[in-house]
C-alpha cells in the first residue's frame, strides 16, 4: 500500500509540472492530491466508517486473520493513558514485570502516561478536551459515546473482524458482552474488562456472624421475618458474651447496602438502581412502585428497634470494619461475599471463634428469594484515539494481551509462570507468592502487573484459588448463586440520551434519595408515600422510563 502510494505520488508531481497552466487543472491536482492523502496516511489502517455504503459484514459473520508472534518486525512502542497500578507502590511505569514478559511476546513496548486512579478522570477530561497529541490507545474518563461522536476515538468494530481473531470469538461466544460494547449507531468503539466471572465466587451479598447464630441456639434465618426475629437476639441477648449491650445487629457503610434487602420484595434496586423490566419487557422504576412502600415500612421498623447501624451514611469504610471485626457486628450488607473469610482472619487473635459467613437473602412476603447479578463487563471503556499511527498493531496487541487464552493467564489472572504460578495437569495454579503474600493476594497481582487497569478476562479458576482457599465458601457460593437473576444491562447510550436522561434524573435522584432515608428513619411519615409519588412523576420521570425503554429494547435486539 505505502508503495503504492509513493508511486502515485509520484505521478501527481509530473502531472503538477505539466498541468500549470489554467485553474481548472490545479484544481483538479487539489482534488486528486487531497484524496490521495485521506486513503494513503503514513501507514494508518482505513477505518472509515464503512455503514454508509451498508456494506459492513456483521462481526458474526466475520473471520478474522490469525497473526503471529512477535507482532511487529521492527521495535514499536504504544502509547497507553490510564489510571495507575491500585497498588500505588508498584506504578505501570515501572516496567512491571507482566508487561515486560508481554513486551518479550509481542514485541510491543508501552509507553505509560498514568495519573492516580483519584485524579485520572478529571485529568484526563482536560487533555481530551484539548483534542491533540493523545496517545494511542486511552482509559476514557466517561462516557465513551461523547469522545467517538466526537472524532477523538475511532471505530474498532471492522479492525477486530480483520485482525483480532480472539476478540471475535469473545464476541460470537458472549452476545451480552458485545451487546454491552456496542453504541447507539451500531459501532463499537471501546473494549471493557470482562469480570463476571467473580460473580459466581465473590458475591455482592449478605454477611452475619454464624457464631452468633450457634451461641444463642438459632437456626439461620430463611424469611424476612425471621432476620428480625434473630437480628433482635442480636441486638438483647449479649451474643459477643462481654457483659455490654454494644452489639450493633445490622452494619452498613450507607443506606445503599440496606437495597440489598429490598431483593426480599422484588425490587432490583443495588445492582440496578431500581430500572427493571416487568414481565412484558415493560421497564419501570421501582423506587415509586407499591411494593417499595412495604419495604420502607420494613426497613423503618428495624430502624425503629435499634437494628441498624446509627452511623450509617456517616462513616466510612474504615470505621464500618472497625465494627465488623470488632466484634460488635452481627450481619453485614455492604461487602463482597469473599471479605467475610478475610474478617475472620484478621479476627482470629482476639476472637478465635468469630465466623463471618455469606447468608442467602432472605424471603419476603410475596415469596420472592434473589440477588442481582454483577454486569458482565465493568463500566469502564479503553478506545484507540485519532492519533493512533498503526491502529492494526494496536488491536493485534489488545487481542492477545485481553482475550487470547495465554494473554488472559499472564496479564488478567496468573501472571508469571514459576513464579507466580505453575502448570499442573495442564492449568494454571497459583504459587504462594500469591496465595501467602503478607499484602495479601491482590497486591502480590498488582506487585505484578496482573489484574489491573487495562483490558482483561478475569478467570473462574483465578477467583476460585484466591478465595474459595476458605473453608466452606465453595458450598455457600454454589448455595447463593442459585437464586442470581440478571441486573438491568449496561447499555451504551446516544449523547442525547445521556444529555436528557441526565437533566431529568439529577434532581429526581436527589429528591429520592433524600426521601428514602428520611422514610427508613421515620422523619417523613410513611403516609406521604403516595405524595413521593406523584412528586417523582411531576419531575418528568416518564421520559426518563422512555429513555430507558429505548435502550433495553435495543439490547435485546439480536
Amino acid at each position: 500500500m505505502e508503495r503504492f502510494c509513493r508511486k502515485r505520488l509520484d505521478q501527481e508531481r509530473i502531472y503538477e509540472k505539466r498541468c500549470k497552466k489554467g485553474l481548472s487543472i490545479v484544481l483538479l491536482y487539489i482534488i486528486i492530491f487531497s484524496v490521495l492523502l485521506t486513503g494513503c496516511s503514513s501507514g494508518k489502517v482505513n477505518t472509515s466508517d464503512k455503514s454508509n455504503s451498508g456494506s459492513r459484514i456483521p462481526l458474526e459473520e466475520r473471520t478474522a486473520a490469525q497473526y503471529q508472534l512477535p507482532l511487529v518486525d521492527e521495535p514499536f512502542t504504544l502509547t497507553f493513558a490510564t489510571a495507575d497500578n491500585s497498588a500505588t507502590a508498584y506504578s505501570y511505569t515501572q516496567d512491571l514485570p507482566a508487561f515486560q514478559e508481554l513486551e518479550r511476546r509481542t514485541g510491543v513496548h508501552v509507553d505509560f502516561e498514568v495519573t492516580p486512579s483519584d485524579q485520572y478522570n478529571t485529568t484526563m477530561q482536560t487533555r481530551l478536551a484539548a483534542a491533540k497529541e493523545l496517545p494511542d490507545l486511552i482509559r476514557l474518563p466517561d462516557d465513551p459515546i461523547r469522545y467517538a461522536k466526537g472524532g477523538l476515538i475511532i471505530p474498532i468494530d471492522d479492525l477486530i473482524g480483520d485482525f483480532a481473531p480472539n476478540i471475535l470469538s469473545l464476541f460470537k461466544e458472549r452476545p451480552d458482552v458485545r451487546k454491552a460494547q456496542t453504541a447507539p449507531d451500531g459501532r463499537i468503539y471501546t473494549l471493557s474488562a470482562v469480570v463476571d466471572a467473580r460473580s459466581m465466587v465473590n458475591l455482592n451479598g449478605l454477611g452475619m456472624r454464624k457464631d452468633w447464630l450457634e451461641t444463642l441456639g438459632l437456626k439461620e434465618p430463611d424469611t424476612i421475618d425471621e432476620w428480625y426475629e434473630v437480628l433482635l437476639a442480636f441486638k438483647d441477648r449479649d451474643p459477643n458474651g462481654n457483659g455490654k449491650k454494644d452489639e450493633i445487629p445490622v452494619i452498613a457503610v450507607n443506606v445503599n447496602g440496606l437495597y440489598k434487602l429490598a431483593w426480599s420484595y422484588g425490587l432490583h434496586l443495588a445492582l440496578s438502581d431500581g430500572w427493571y423490566p416487568d414481565e412484558n419487557g415493560k421497564v419501570v422504576y421501582e423506587w415509586i412502585s407499591p411494593r417499595m412502600k412495604d419495604w420502607l415500612a420494613e426497613m423503618n421498623k428495624w430502624y425503629q428497634a435499634g437494628l441498624l447501624d446509627p452511623d450509617m451514611n456517616s462513616q466510612n469504610r474504615d470505621k464500618y470494619t472497625a465494627k465488623a471485626i470488632g466484634d460488635i457486628a452481627g450481619a453485614a450488607v455492604s461487602d463482597m461475599t469473599m471479605q467475610f473469610p478475610q474478617w475472620n482472619e484478621r479476627m482470629r487473635n482476639d476472637f478465635p471463634n468469630a465466623k463471618w459467613e455469606g447468608i442467602v437473602p432472605p424471603k419476603g412476603p410475596y415469596g420472592d428469594r434473589m440477588m442481582e447479578k454483577e454486569q458482565p463487563t465493568e463500566n469502564i471503556h479503553y478506545g484507540i484515539t485519532k492519533d493512533c499511527k498503526n491502529p492494526e498493531v494496536v488491536i493485534k496487541w489488545l487481542d492477545y494481551m485481553f482475550a487470547s487464552e495465554e494473554g488472559k493467564i499472564l496479564m488478567g489472572n496468573f501472571g508469571i509462570e514459576g513464579l507466580s504460578y505453575v502448570m499442573v495437569d495442564g492449568k494454571p495454579q497459583f504459587t504462594d507468592f500469591i496465595l501467602k503474600s503478607e499484602f495479601g493476594s491482590g497486591i502480590a497481582q498488582a506487585s505484578l502487573g496482573v489484574n489491573g487497569s487495562f483490558p482483561r478476562i478475569l478467570m473462574k479458576e483465578m477467583i476460585e484459588q484466591r478465595f474459595l482457599q476458605y473453608d466452606g465458601e465453595v458450598a455457600q457460593s454454589n448455595k447463593a448463586t442459585q437464586y442470581y437473576v440478571p441486573s438491568f444491562p449496561r447499555v451504551l447510550a446516544s449523547k442525547e440520551e445521556t444529555d436528557t436522561y441526565a437533566s431529568i434524573m439529577a434532581d429526581i435522584t436527589t429528591y429520592k434519595d433524600e426521601m428514602v432515608i428520611r422514610f427508613i428513619r421515620g422523619q417523613e411519615p410513611l403516609d406521604n408515600f403516595d405524595q413521593y409519588v406523584k412528586s417523582i412523576q411531576g419531575m418528568g420521570i416518564e421520559e426518563a422510563i422512555a429513555i430507558k425503554q429505548r435502550q433495553y429494547d435495543r439490547y435485546m435486539k439480536p
